[in-house]
């Protein structure tokens, strides 16, 4: 059954055990008793798989449709979109004792040449991949001058063994081939051979019959590592503050570089200024699908599924929300300190987040609502994964608390050894 089916009442079904991907079954189903007005909506879950474990069930008589909604995106520019990013990409399997590094570019055997370039560039990512591989220290490899790079490149990818072979039980064993993912003259993932390709055209494709006639694009961010969609339901939206318009949506992630699986998660979208709330459930997204062995039909069953709960788990975000609206925050820069610290946030993320607070009226200034809004709107300045991140946060928030205030002169100074949220580098540079 579609989510497009309108109205709708509870169906308590079993779970489908041959839907695999760790969800049990969902659907929503036509009311015969209610005349289709679309004005009530209740994508239903088992009794045994609730959206959000401290949530009442959500009050759907409250949700209205939005009917000024500007267009945003459509199918056809997200097709489009897909279309001229997929332009020039490979992908080519070749052991890796077979590549060379020469100043700085990979160089492919010679019996690929005819069909593919002899030097290929890598980008930073497929370089913090590499050095994953080989076991070389990122941040050495890229301090290293071009000649020392060649060297180190060509010394441990020509070792062989040092990468287990699971069908030797993870012994060591002969070097795995390597997958390079390719677009043009550059390698932009260096992956294991047993990676299967989910890749973002696989994904809009089974997408597609869902989104047809429910769902509006509302965002879409294209980046060399990742992919991330957003979509909203025009007919669930709700004011939780006089002429503050919160809508039900989902957000859709993906990467066909080995950055991150597929995912699917509730999503909130405030219509005001488009901040975007993303809600997990029980800690994780709804829909976790990794780049091994699928096949369409169970995926688009099992994505089918998540996008149900996701209405179901967004809707009652709004209702939390709304609730926030009157929860105050004693301390607020010493919680923006705590969150700060706690979340791996840089200095400059959180100041952008007091300056959000400080642009939102007196009354919600100094209140959960406020201050979680003010990340979601710091969020829109952050590239993609960031932007998805601080999101992810904000929604944590809001369902398990705030953390204690953090005085000035109690923070915890402790070095940085890792990427903070809200800085520029790829992780392990």
């Amino acid at each position: 059954m579609s989510l497009d089916t309108l109205p709708l009442r509870e169906n308590h079904s079993q779970p489908n055990p041959s839907a695999g991907f760790g969800h049990s079954a969902t659907s929503v189903v036509l009311d015969p008793s209610n005349p289709a007005t679309g004005s009530s909506l209740t994508p239903v879950l088992p009794q045994a798989q609730e959206a959000a474990p401290k949530d009442p069930a959500p009050n759907w008589a409250e949700f209205q449709p939005t009917l000024d909604l500007p267009t945003r995106h459509g199918l056809t520019e997200l097709k489009r979109q897909i279309a001229q990013d997929d332009a020039g990409k490979w992908d080519l399997i070749v052991p890796k004792d077979r590549l060379i590094l020469s100043r700085g570019q990979l160089v492919l055997p010679e019996e690929h040449l005819d069909e593919h370039p002899e030097f290929l560039a890598l980008s930073p990512w497929a370089t913090a991949q590499v050095c994953q591989r080989l076991g070389i220290p990122a941040p050495y490899f890229l301090r290293c001058p071009s000649p020392l790079q060649d060297a180190q490149f060509n010394h441990w990818a020509w070792q062989s063994g040092e990468e287990p072979d699971e069908e030797q039980d993870g012994r060591q064993g002969a070097p795995r081939p390597w997958l390079l993912r390719c677009k043009a003259q550059t390698v932009r993932a260096v992956l294991s051979d047993r990676y299967r390709p989910l890749d973002n055209a696989d994904l809009v494709g089974t997408l597609v019959p869902i989104l047809e006639d429910r769902f509006e694009v509302r965002g879409i961010a294209l980046t060399p590592e990742s992919f991330h969609l957003r979509l909203v339901d025009p007919r669930l939206a709700r004011e939780v503050l006089p002429n503050d318009r919160l809508m039900v949506g989902v957000h859709v992630a993906n990467s066909e570089t080995g950055r991150r699986s597929v995912t699917v998660d509730a999503l909130v979208w405030r219509l005001v200024c488009l901040n975007g709330m993303v809600r997990l459930v029980r800690g994780k997204s709804l829909l976790r699908q990794r780049h091994v062995s699928w096949d369409r039909p169970r995926f688009a069953d099992a994505l089918n599924r998540a996008m149900c709960e996701a209405v179901t788990a967004g809707a009652g975000l709004i209702d939390r929300l709304q609730a926030a609206t009157r929860e105050p925050v004693p301390d607020v820069e010493g919680v923006i300190r705590a969150i700060g610290q706690q979340a791996a946030l840089t200095q400059s993320v959180q100041d952008r987040v007091k300056q959000a607070l400080l642009s939102t009226p007196p009354p919600q200034q100094e209140r959960v609502y406020g201050l979680v809004q003010a990340l979601t709107y710091t969020a829109q300045s952050l590239a993609p994964d960031d932007r998805y991140d601080l999101e992810v946060l904000a929604g944590r928030l809001l369902d398990d608390g705030l953390p204690a205030p953090v005085k000035a002169d109690a923070l915890i100074r402790r070095p940085n050894s890792g990427r903070m949220l809200g800085d520029d580098r790829l992780p392990g540079g």
